[in-house]
């Protein structure tokens, strides 16, 4: 099963979404 891809614009960002939603999302950063 493929994951979801969400882009967010800061690194930080991503690591408080990657806590929230766990490992079933890809979350990167456009920066």
């Amino acid at each position: 099963m493929s994951k979801s891809l969400i882009i967010v614009e800061s690194p930080a960002k991503t690591k408080t979404l990657k806590n929230f939603l766990g490992e079933e999302y890809s979350i990167e950063a456009s920066m």
